[in-house]
C-alpha cells in the first residue's frame, strides 16, 4: 500500500521500513528453526570483563559502577517470563508508593570486541558475562506479588525486575508517593549543581593514556567542543517520574518532568526520609487533591505552594517549609524566587519525598466534538508506562532499570473481557522491554568509534534474557509490549511458523477496526518508547519458538552494512500438558472494540485556520520543528538549532487549538531516524518522506523512492524532486483521505540524505513526517524530545508553552 503515510493504518510504519529496504528478505522464520535447534545465537560464559577493567579512571559517576573483580554465573535462558509486582487502584484511588533506591544486581553483558562485527547484537559466537552492579531502580512499597528467586539466584545479587505495574482505571486518581533514598556516595560526583557551558558539573571519563579525555569529549587541535552543562550526563543521584502516555496536568504534583527530588539526608548510612516520615501531611495532601480532582476532571491544582495543606511555605510547620530546611542554599533560593512570583509558581526542586497526585480524566460524552465547557479529549485506556525523565541522567536511569508499565484500563478493556471471559485482561502478559546496562556507548570510546556503532545492550524482558512465555495450543493472548529501551528499536518481522498475530493498539490507544483487520502479521517496529497491544494466536503444535527481532536505530541498520542480526527477544513454550484452548480463547476477535469518539480522526477544518502566511500552525504552513545531530566526532543533538538550555524560546501553542506540524530530521551522518516523542498530547500523521526509501518498480526491480526531476522510470511508485525547489521534496503518492489514522506519542523521523541532480550537487534533503496534535485542556510547559535518551540527556529537547490566549506566559524553570 503505496499510500499509507497519509492514512496510517495498522502496518503504517512498517511499511515505511518494507519500502524503504526491500531487499531485507531476512528469511527470519527460517533463522528461527536454526537458532532454536542451536540453543540460541551466543554462547554465555564467564570472561573478565576487559574493556572496563582496563579504564584508569575514578571519577565518573556511571563508571564507578565499574564490574567488581569476580564475575557471577549468569542466568540461565528459558526461565519463567517474571510477572512483574503490581499496584493496583481500590474504589477510584491508585494509591502507593514508590521508592528509588540503589541495589546491588547480576547484570548481563554481551563482550565486545571492537570491530565492526563483534559488535554486533546477535553474533554468532559472541560471548556473555555477569557481573555484580550497583544500580539505581524503582521499587513498590507492598507490590504484589513478589518476585521469586530465579535458577542460580544469589541473595546477594537479585536478578532485575522493573519498576511495579500500575494499574488503574480511566477517571481514576493517582496519588503516588515518591520517595527518594538512593545513596549518593554509591554512585560518585552526582550532584546537581554545575555552571552552564562548561564541563563543570558533568560526569567525567578519562580514557586511555595520559588521561585523554572520553567523555565530555574536547579537542583542541582541531578545536571541537564537547557537551557542556546543563546538556551532558549529569546529576543522576536526582530522581523524578514522567507518565508516559497520560493526558493529564504537566504542572505541580502531576507529568511535570520539571522536578528534581534530590535523595534523603543520610545518618549512620540509612536514609532519615522513608515513605512514613510525611505520611501525616501527604494523607491530608491526598485527600484535599481527591476533592479538587473529582470536581473538575480539569482541575491544576495545587497551582502554587500557599495552597493548603502543602504550605505556605512560610508556616514552620507546613511540609514546603521542611523541604526549604532540608534543601541546600542553592535549591532553597531557586525554589524561593519561583515561589515568591506574582502569581507564584510551582518550585522545583525538593529532598527525599514527593506527593503525586492527578486524575486520568475520563471523556464521557458519547460524540465528538463534546459541547463547550467539559475536556476535549479524555485518556485513553491502554499500555502506558512511566520511567525516570531528569534531564542529564535519562539514559543512565532507563538503562539500570528505572521503568514500569502503566496499564490504564477502560472500556477497551471491558469489551475484550466480554468476548474472551470476565477478568481476561488482568491474565494477560505484560512484557517490559529495555537494554539493561551501566554506561551509555558513548563512555565506552572504543578505538576507532567502533564501540559507538554498537546498538547497546541486547534486550531484556522483564528484566530476563530471553524469557519462557507459556501458551495453550491455538490460545489467543494479549501481548501489551513496552519498549523502555533508551536507544535500541526492535524490529519484529513476525511470529515462528504457525503463529498469526493482530496488532488491536498502538502506543496505549486502539486501533479503528480497519486498522485491526489490516493489521495481521505485519511487521511491526517498536521504536524506543512506543508500544504496541497484539493478539496472538498460538499454533496447534507443542514445541518451543523463539521470537526474533532485530535492532534498529535506522532502517539503514536493516541492510547495513554490515545489517543488524536477529537475536531473541522471549521464547514461547506451546505446552502438550494442557487442553487446547477453545471457544472465544482460541479465536481473535471478530470486531475490534469500539474507539472513544475523541480519538476519531483530526480533520481539515479542525486544523488552525488563518489567511495570514505568517500563521504557523496550519496546513498550508505548518509550524517546523528540526531535529539534528551535527559536529564531529561526537554529535552535537539540537532541536531547532539549539541544545535544551536555560532561556531557549519554548515552542508557544495557545491552548485547546489544534495544529499541524512539520517534524524535520536535519541528520545526514550515519543514519538516525530519532524517535520524535511528546508529552501529554498524542497525534496523528498525515504524511511521511523519507528521502532514503526504495521502492520495488515495474520493471527495474529496486530503485530509489526519490530522483531528481525527469529520471523516474516507474511513476506509480517513485516521484521526482526538484533539488532547487523544496516544494516537490514531499511524497508524490500522499493520500488524504479520511481513512482512520493511527494515533502516536512516539514517531522515528526520517533521516536525512544528501542528493545531486544536474542542477545542484551535494544538497541536504531532510527527512520529515507532518502531524496533527490537538493541545487541549491543560495548559503548562511540557517538552518534547528525542527518545534515544542519551540525546535527549545532550540536549535534543526543547519545551512546548501550551497557554490561553492573552495569559500571562508561565515562567520557565531554570538550572543554577
Amino acid at each position: 500500500m503505496s499510500k499509507d503515510h497519509a492514512k496510517p493504518h495498522a502496518n503504517h510504519h512498517a511499511k515505511r521500513h518494507a519500502t524503504r529496504h526491500a531487499t531485507r528478505h531476512d528469511g527470519e522464520r527460517a533463522r528461527s528453526a536454526a537458532v532454536r535447534a542451536s540453543g540460541g545465537p551466543a554462547v554465555r560464559r564467564c570472561v573478565p570483563r576487559r574493556w572496563l577493567a582496563a579504564v584508569p579512571c575514578a571519577i565518573a559517576a556511571l563508571m564507578l559502577q565499574a564490574p567488581l573483580a569476580h564475575a557471577l554465573d549468569c542466568p540461565p535462558v528459558s526461565q519463567p517470563l517474571v510477572k512483574i509486582p503490581e499496584l493496583v487502584s481500590q474504589n477510584g484511588v491508585l494509591r502507593g508508593t514508590i521508592e528509588l533506591t540503589d541495589v546491588q544486581q547480576r547484570m548481563i553483558f554481551r563482550s565486545p570486541k571492537y570491530n565492526n562485527k563483534s559488535v554486533q547484537p546477535g553474533l554468532p559466537g559472541g560471548s556473555f558475562e555477569c557481573l555484580p552492579q550497583i544500580v539505581r531502580g524503582f521499587r513498590g512499597v507492598g507490590a504484589v506479588p513478589p518476585v521469586q528467586p530465579g535458577p542460580v539466584a544469589d541473595k546477594n545479587y537479585p536478578d532485575p525486575v522493573p519498576g511495579p505495574t500500575l494499574r488503574a482505571r480511566v477517571g481514576d486518581i493517582i496519588e503516588l508517593t515518591f520517595v527518594n533514598q538512593l545513596d549518593p556516595a554509591r554512585f560518585g560526583a552526582t550532584k546537581e549543581h554545575g555552571q552552564s557551558n562548561t564541563t563543570n558539573g558533568c560526569d567525567i571519563v578519562n580514557v586511555g593514556a595520559g588521561g585523554r579525555a572520553g567523555y565530555p569529549y574536547q579537542s583542541l587541535n582541531p578545536p571541537v567542543p564537547g557537551d557542556t552543562y546543563p546538556d551532558c550526563f549529569h546529576g543522576s543521584s536526582t530522581g523524578n517520574i514522567h507518565f508516559h502516555g497520560t493526558h493529564t496536568n504537566p504542572n505541580g504534583t502531576a507529568d511535570n518532568v520539571f522536578l528534581e527530588v534530590r535523595p534523603s539526608p543520610r545518618v549512620d548510612n540509612k536514609p532519615t526520609i522513608t515513605a512514613d516520615t510525611y505520611k501525616a501531611q501527604f494523607d491530608a495532601f491526598y485527600k484535599a487533591c481527591e476533592d479538587h480532582m473529582k470536581a473538575d476532571a480539569r482541575a491544576e491544582w495545587p497551582a502554587n505552594w500557599n495552597e493548603a495543606p502543602l504550605g505556605p511555605w512560610t508556616t514552620p510547620t507546613t511540609w514546603t517549609a521542611l523541604q526549604m530546611t532540608l534543601l541546600d542554599p542553592t535549591d532553597q533560593a531557586a525554589n524561593a524566587a519561583v515561589a515568591g512570583q506574582k502569581p507564584p509558581q510551582w518550585p522545583q526542586y525538593y529532598i527525599g519525598a514527593y506527593p503525586y497526585c492527578f486524575q486520568l480524566p475520563e471523556y464521557k460524552d458519547t460524540t465528538f466534538p463534546p459541547p463547550p465547557g467539559g475536556i476535549k479529549m479524555g485518556q485513553s485506556p491502554g499500555t502506558h508506562w512511566y520511567h525516570a525523565h531528569k534531564h542529564g541522567s535519562t539514559a543512565i536511569d532507563v538503562a539500570n532499570g528505572m521503568v514500569g508499565a502503566f496499564i490504564i484500563e477502560g472500556k477497551y478493556d471491558d469489551d475484550l473481557n466480554a468476548f474472551y471471559g470476565p477478568g481476561w485482561t488482568r491474565t494477560q502478559p505484560v512484557m517490559v522491554i529495555n537494554q539493561l546496562g551501566v554506561s551509555p556507548n558513548l563512555f565506552r570510546n572504543a578505538p576507532g568509534g567502533a564501540g559507538r556503532n554498537d546498538k547497546g545492550p541486547d534486550f531484556s524482558v522483564n528484566g530476563r534474557s530471553q524469557p519462557m512465555l507459556d501458551m495453550a495450543p491455538g490460545e489467543v493472548q494479549l501481548w501489551r509490549m513496552v519498549n523502555g529501551s533508551g536507544r535500541s528499536g526492535a524490529f519484529l518481522n513476525g511470529l515462528p511458523q504457525g503463529f498469526n498475530f493482530r496488532q488491536i493498539a498502538q502506543d496505549g490507544v486502539q486501533f479503528a477496526d480497519v486498522n485491526y483487520k489490516q493489521s495481521e502479521n505485519q511487521a511491526i517496529l517498536l521504536a524506543a518508547g512506543n508500544r504496541a497491544d497484539l493478539l496472538v494466536k498460538a499454533p496447534p503444535t507443542p514445541g518451543i519458538y523463539p521470537v526474533l527481532v532485530r535492532h534498529e536505530v535506522d532502517p539503514a541498520d536493516l541492510v547495513g552494512p554490515p545489517p543488524a542480526l536477529p537475536v531473541v527477544l522471549l521464547q514461547v513454550r506451546v505446552r502438550e500438558d494442557v487442553q487446547p484452548a477453545s471457544g472465544n480463547r482460541a479465536q481473535f476477535i471478530p470486531t475490534a472494540p469500539p474507539q472513544p469518539p475523541f480519538q476519531t480522526n483530526i480533520t481539515d477544518a479542525e486544523v488552525v485556520t488563518s489567511t495570514d502566511p505568517t500563521v504557523v500552525g496550519t496546513i498550508k504552513n505548518p509550524r517546523v520543528v528540526t531535529f539534528a545531530s551535527t559536529g564531529p566526532p561526537y554529535a552535537q543533538h539540537t532541536v531547532n538549532g539549539a541544545k535544551f538550555d536555560d532561556g531557549s524560546p519554548p515552542i508557544p501553542v495557545t491552548l485547546d487549538t489544534v495544529e499541524e506540524w512539520k517534524i524535520l530530521n536535519a541528520t545526514y551522518g550515519p543514519p538516525i531516524s530519532h524517535p520524535f516523542h511528546i508529552h501529554l498530547n498524542p497525534f496523528q500523521i498525515t504524511e511521511v518522506f523519507d528521502p532514503n526509501a526504495t521502492v520495488v518498480t515495474a520493471n527495474n526491480g529496486i530503485m530509489p523512492k526519490y530522483v531528481p526531476k525527469g529520471q523516474t522510470v516507474d511513476d506509480k511508485v517513485q516521484c521526482g524532486l526538484v533539488l532547487l525547489d523544496q516544494t516537490t521534496w514531499k511524497d508524490c503518492h500522499n493520500d488524504t483521505s479520511d481513512t482512520p489514522r493511527i494515533w502516536w506519542d512516539v514517531f522515528p523521523i526520517p533521516s536525512g540524505a544528501t542528493m545531486s541532480d544536474s542542477t545542484a550537487q551535494n544538497v541536504p534533503v531532510p527527512g520529515y513526517f507532518r502531524m496533527r496534535s490537538r493541545f487541549v485542556d491543560f495548559p503548562g510547559n511540557y517538552v518534547i524530545h528525542c527518545h534515544i535518551l542519551a540525546h535527549e540527556d545532550r540536549g535534543m529537547m526543547t519545551v512546548v508553552q501550551l497557554k490561553a490566549a492573552n495569559a500571562p506566559a508561565p515562567m520557565l524553570y531554570h538550572h543554577h
